[in-house]
């Protein structure tokens, strides 16, 4: 696609760069025009709610439209050459109009001969029954001439750009489609008085009542939400059931009104009339204006008229628990929009699938995930609901396995279902089950080296040299197999979820005959040797690498991360550099798809961006030990032989030893399945960024990685219809701009509960200014053991100087299995999220690294250089202040 030439308005709005144009880019409100072209999609809902009053007979200054398609025709050439938002507003503020749109303008102003002009914003959503956008539209009065229309036209073209605006459309879903602008050019009145009125009172929600407020002038004062005096009145009659002065007391009964009598009793029959043609209670602006043909008596106008979208008798929405201490630590902080829409559009067949392994169901109405401030959170009150019909999950046992925090909040709003129900399906739940269990063993271990060799051939395959159609079908075999990889990691979760409730509900009756037995199973679940440990071992073997050559260590050690490799191959004719580099490119090929918060799809992975890789080799080369590999195994060997010796005879036997066992094997093809799907996410990142790569081709992306503010069902809508890529930039734009503002602003607790648009959340102790002694954090054991050391608070490991120096004590937000080789030189491990079950726990259960997960805030808490104690046998740190002593 060629650029257009910037000074020329006629190629910059020419067909080629728009959708095509319409017969007319203007229409009038009170017109010929007829019902198919005046829509609420072309002239947006405040246009569209005046040709409703003129066609019902009510009286509404003479006005005409700007379509919604005059909007994006403008729009859509500019995004194109705009970097970000503030750049494409100020393209909007002064770009030249396309001159068929200025004639069209030029032409209705002179029709109706107005001296001056009301210009209103009137998007496609505003003005609806579900949302008003109230005070997010642009107004702007008094206009004068035709140029001051036309800057006022780009004005409330510009506004929809507003941060403000956006964050509000949003309502934190960063999938936003910008809903397109019509603008409404009214003539101006001259109101003796104006306000606004309800046709039902909006607090109480007597629909017997009308509320009319009014003040002098033009009424913006009542908008505003400034003095006004305000009358109660009976629908029927236009009798004052009350008035209301602007002071906000009771009038007196020779207070003067604003207005007469028979006003009151117009308003109320207008409240009525409007109500009835639009079949809804409304909130209407008017205005009692004098005209030519009124000299002496003012005429009612109407100039803006909606839906009332909340009145007092709505229902209160139920209250509910949201939380992220689990899967806040699978997709931390913001995800971009091509990762959520991937997550929604699997998350409902992925929830379904692993609920019925355990012979649930899931409700058609249930809304287990949703974003809060960008970040994905997951409804525990359903999820408890649903859960709870199975015996061996108490909510205690849910909270504990899924990462603890809020079990009060949640404790007595959820709905219990009944476990009879679960009785009564067992004789279909139980094959289910066992089948699972007996199943997945064989079926992951199959599905995984299948799904192995898929990969090796896609990454194989230059995408580059495909045509579209192939494009379409490379990204169906990508589909297919990621759908199958979660769908069998799910199961095999499911599997590990039940056998691991099952060891629990064991080691509960066998610690009431022997109280020397273990009372959680989560000590099994350690000494597996699981997938998810092996880059941090790898990437161990290559740090041993690099101590021994003094070369190495100066090069790693000196040069800037992001530089270090391009150092190494300018001296690859030394033997340890060039050994070097073959071991790093071994890595990069078995771990180059492994990242720090991986989910998301924007993120680079290490054979991308190196960086990271390079700031924990320096880590090794600066220890001043590193465990050799006989060390490494002798400790995983350790680990599983006192499992097996020293905790198994205390037990029942062989029946209690089996359950275990199955746990443990469970707990194994979790990690390896997982490391499957996150495989499958490198398949869509790569193919993903061909896509962006070919829309840069078309100067509809700046660069490849833009294509993560687009969506999946947007990429696929391309692939079929290339043409719809010219609206895209507008997206990608509005998507980045909210992308940041979400990215910047605090993360809401990890666990609330929801009361409305109310977030309620418990607030812990604040530590006072100069406070000596012990302060203390609980949260939840995730690796067993006990150590003091310096804390090292890292909130991301892409920020400079994300490393962690000999013996101190990691505390992070979350981990991932990409942050986990900052484990190896760290003494203990703290995250504010995270379960004792999750993948980064067992990796340091792994490396024997005492950790304590779902420590609540206590990134915020402990600062680096505080000396603290974790205790991962307790769910316990310390935060030892001024010159206390553990």
């Amino acid at each position: 696609m060629n650029r257009s030439t910037p000074n020329d308005p006629i190629v910059r709005f020419g067909p080629e760069r728009q959708p095509h144009a319409p017969s007319s880019w203007t229409l009038s409100l009170g017109g010929p025009e007829g019902p198919r072209a005046i829509s609420r999609q072309r002239v947006g809902g405040k246009a569209y709610g005046l040709w409703q009053l003129n066609s019902a007979g009510f009286s509404v200054p003479d006005a005409f439209c700007v379509t919604t398609e005059a909007f994006e025709a403008a729009l859509l050439p500019l995004s194109l050459e705009s970097p970000d938002l503030e750049s494409l507003r100020q393209a909007i503020l002064h770009a030249p109009l396309p001159r068929t749109l200025v004639e069209e303008i030029e032409a209705r102003m002179a029709s109706l001969g107005a001296s001056r002009w009301a210009v209103r914003s009137s998007a496609a959503g505003e003005d609806s029954a579900q949302r008003s956008f109230a005070g997010q539209g642009l107004t702007l009065l008094n206009i004068q001439g035709t140029q001051g229309v036309l800057d006022a036209l780009r004005q409330v073209w510009a506004s929809v750009l507003r941060l403000e605006r956006l964050v509000y459309e949003a309502r934190d879903n960063i999938m936003l489609t910008l809903d397109p602008m019509a603008v409404v050019i009214q003539a101006m009145l001259e109101p003796d008085t104006a306000g606004v009125f309800f046709s039902l009172n909006p607090l109480s929600g007597d629909e017997n009542e009308v509320v009319v407020s009014t003040t002098t002038g033009l009424g913006e004062a009542v908008v505003l939400g400034q003095d006004s005096e305000t009358h109660y009145l009976d629908k029927h009659s236009g009798y004052v059931r009350r008035h209301v002065t602007a002071r906000g007391t009771d009038a007196s009964p020779d207070h003067k009104s604003l207005l007469s009598p028979e006003q009151l009793v117009e308003l109320a029959s207008a409240a009525r009339g409007i109500e009835h043609a639009f079949g809804l209670p409304v909130d209407v602006e008017w205005a009692y204006a004098f005209t030519e043909d009124t000299p002496h008596h003012p005429r009612l106008f109407f100039v803006q008229a909606r839906p009332i979208t909340a009145a007092g008798a709505s229902p209160t929405p139920p209250e509910e628990v949201w939380t992220n201490t689990n899967v806040g630590e699978a997709l931390p902080g913001v995800a971009t929009p091509m990762t959520w829409s991937i997550l929604e559009s699997f998350s409902r067949r992925g929830f379904q699938t692993a609920f019925a392994t355990l012979g649930l169901t899931l409700p058609e109405d249930a809304d287990l995930v949703r974003a809060f401030k960008g970040r994905i959170y997951l409804n525990l009150s359903q999820f408890m609901s649903i859960a709870s019909g199975i015996p061996l999950l108490s909510p205690e046992r849910l909270f504990e396995m899924a990462g603890g925090g809020g079990v009060e909040l949640v404790r007595d709003i959820y709905q219990q279902r009944s476990k009879r129900d679960f009785f009564k399906r067992l004789p279909t739940t139980i094959p289910k089950i066992l089948g699972a269990q007996i199943s997945m063993p064989l079926v992951a271990p199959l599905w995984g080296r299948y799904f192995t060799a898929r990969v090796e051939e896609f990454f194989d395959r230059d995408l580059s040299q495909l045509s579209t159609a192939e494009l379409q079908k490379e990204l169906d075999h990508v589909d297919a197999l990621f759908d199958r990889t979660g769908l069998i990691m799910l199961s095999v979760s499911s599997n590990f979820l039940m056998s691991y409730a099952l060891t629990g509900e064991a080691l509960r009756l066998t610690h009431q005959h022997n109280p020397e037995t273990p009372r959680t199973p989560r000590d099994f679940i350690a000494g597996l040797d699981v997938k998810s440990a092996e880059p941090g071992l790898a990437l161990l073997d290559l740090g041993r690498i690099a101590r021994r050559s003094l070369r190495l260590r100066n090069i790693i050690s000196t040069h800037d991360p992001a530089q270090v490799h391009d150092a190494l191959q300018a001296q690859a004719q030394h033997d340890d550099v060039a050994m070097f580099l073959v071991e790093l490119d071994a890595f990069r090929r078995h771990y180059g798809h492994r990242a720090p918060r991986e989910a998301e799809l924007a993120t680079p992975r290490w054979r991308e961006d190196m960086r990271f890789l390079f700031e924990v080799l320096r880590s090794f080369i600066d220890a001043p030990h590193l465990p050799s590999p006989i060390e490494v195994m002798r400790e995983q060997k350790r680990n599983r032989q006192r499992l097996n010796t020293e905790r198994m005879p205390a037990l029942a036997g062989k029946t209690l030893s089996a359950i275990v066992g199955l746990t443990r094997a469970n707990a194994r093809q979790r990690e390896y399945m997982r490391d499957r799907v996150v495989d499958a996410l490198d398949l869509y990142r790569r193919f993903f960024l061909e896509c962006g790569r070919r829309l840069c081709d078309h100067h509809i992306l700046s660069t490849p990685d833009e294509v993560f503010f687009l969506t999946y069902a947007e990429l696929r809508d391309w692939l079929q219809a290339p043409h719809l890529a010219s609206t895209y930039r507008l997206r990608v734009l509005t998507r980045q701009g909210l992308y940041d503002h979400f990215r910047h602003l605090p993360d809401p607790p990890d666990t609330f509960l929801l009361r409305g648009h109310e977030i309620i959340a418990e607030e812990p102790e604040p530590i006072p200014p100069g406070a000596t002694g012990t302060r203390e954090i609980r949260g939840l054991g995730g690796s067993p053991g006990r150590v003091t050391g310096i804390a090292r608070v890292i909130l991301d490991p892409a920020d400079h100087d994300a490393t962690i120096r000999p013996g101190e004590i990691l505390v992070a937000p979350y981990t991932d299995v990409g942050w986990t080789p900052l484990f190896l030189t760290a003494a203990g491990v703290v995250m504010s999220l995270g379960g004792p079950l999750s993948h980064s726990c067992i990796v340091a259960r792994e490396y024997g690294i005492p950790t304590v997960v779902n420590a609540r805030q206590a990134t915020e808490r402990i600062q680096t250089g505080d000396r603290i104690t974790v205790d991962g046998d307790q769910g316990l740190i310390l935060i030892h202040l001024a010159s206390d002593e553990p």
